[in-house]
């Protein structure tokens, strides 16, 4: 794919935030139906003759039991993939409807989908959504059997865009349910993220499918800036029937769709609490091998490779053909020529045709930014990428992309494309 331009990425933003009273003239009767709806609707990444976008509605009216979303394109564009919802498209007129799983949304809930479009120009904001045939304002419309006065005052506001990495949330880690294959980190009270969680599926360093001790720190690091980390080990490092030392990539795409049975699992502290259109895999050494291989997974809108790459004889049974399967951005970071997969990472990235990053260390060796005192620094790497890649915030990418940011931070060095 020949160099591209960059573009901005940001995200593209409706939200309308509601307060309102209402007061019947005398003699009428009480409210037979309300109805309203926010909506989010974000660019998450942006490629010549291409897009993703993340849309989040939040129901303001009475609880609903499906839900069908509708808006028309201001261009050419075309859907060509949805996840979260059922796409179909007449014209320049599309229309999303709920999966099985996601059709309730209760007063003041929030369901989300994604999808992948083409585009012959640089995609802009469509100017109306409906829910159900109504038009999302971001306030209610209230009706009676009789007439009804509504006074409602409306405020428009913007979705926090304060950047990941400088929140620093409380920690949980844990055993997953019903699934000892995993830990999973989380902020210990997801409602106060103030948004869905996206979540980021990890593989260890060797392919350590039992003890995950190692990534602890880094781990935790990444959660507490308001994502999920569901990692491939058991929680205690006791037996799960797993062998570890070769990837397994289906235990990451497993993780994601333990992330999706918790969604939706009565009582789960994550119930309907995750944001399952921003998913990523990430993993270290042999765990990013995992990572990429996973990626291919349409669930995917992001991956992270850390000190990792495809080897050019093929080892594992995964050869560097396997790059041409990514369709989500991807960050590749190594710790200069003292890390083993230097060479590797270099030709996986050189070989990558969607919208990559590589970034480079020279002190972190192979092991520094999971274990050494380069965590932090390469930690704060990731978080940006994810934060710039599922929840589409311009701080974070202005950090990776500018010659201002990343790259002029000693002794990092950055290269970029087809952003």
């Amino acid at each position: 794919m020949p160099a591209l331009e960059s573009r901005r990425a940001a995200a593209v933003v409706v939200a309308v935030a509601l307060s309102a009273s209402a007061a019947a003239l005398l003699g009428a009767q009480s409210a037979s139906a309300a109805a309203g709806c926010r909506v989010d609707y974000a660019i998450a990444s942006e490629w010549t003759g291409g897009f993703t976008a993340n849309v989040a509605i939040t129901n303001l009216g009475d609880p609903v039991t499906a839900w069908r979303m509708s808006w028309t394109f201001p261009g050419d564009e075309r859907i060509t993939q949805s996840w979260n919802g059922t796409s179909t498209q007449s014209g320049n007129r599309a229309t999303v409807t709920n999966a099985s799983w996601n059709g309730g949304i209760p007063t003041g809930g929030t369901v989300s989908f994604g999808f992948n479009a083409t585009t012959s120009a640089r995609t802009t904001q469509p100017a109306s959504f409906t829910l159900n045939d109504v038009v999302c304002t971001g306030s209610t419309t209230t009706t009676t059997t009789t007439t009804t006065t509504t006074t409602t005052t409306t405020t428009t506001t913007t979705p926090p865009d304060r950047p990941a990495v400088e929140n620093n949330f409380p920690v949980t880690r844990e055993g997953a349910y019903g699934d000892n294959r995993y830990t999973v980190y989380r902020p210990s009270n997801p409602q106060a993220v103030g948004r869905p969680l996206p979540v980021l599926a990890f593989g260890n360093g060797a392919c350590a499918h039992t003890d995950g001790s190692e990534v602890v720190r880094a781990l935790t690091f990444i959660a507490s800036k308001g994502f999920v980390v569901v990692d491939t080990a058991s929680v205690n490092g006791s037996a799960n029937g797993v062998p570890s030392g070769s990837p397994i990539p289906s235990l990451l795409t497993g993780a994601i769709t333990w992330a999706e049975r918790e969604q939706n699992r009565s009582g789960a502290p994550l119930a309907q609490r995750l944001d399952l259109t921003k998913v990523a895999t990430a993993g270290h050494s042999c765990g990013g091998l995992e990572a990429l291989v996973a990626a291919q997974d349409p669930r995917v809108r992001a991956v992270a490779s850390l000190d990792s790459g495809f080897f050019a004889d093929g080892s594992f049974g995964y050869p560097r053909s396997e790059v041409g399967k990514l369709h989500s951005p991807a960050l590749f970071m190594d710790g200069g020529t003292g890390d083993i997969a230097y060479a590797n990472n270099q030709a996986t990235y050189d070989l990558a045709t969607v919208p990559a990053i590589l970034a480079r260390h020279p002190q972190a060796g192979h092991t520094g930014f999971i274990t050494g005192s380069q965590m932090t620094d390469g930690m704060t790497v990731v978080v940006h990428f994810l934060d710039m890649t599922l929840n589409g915030n311009q701080t974070a990418r202005t950090y990776l992309l500018s010659s201002s940011g990343l790259a002029a931070k000693y002794p990092w060095t950055v290269q970029r494309k087809n952003f």
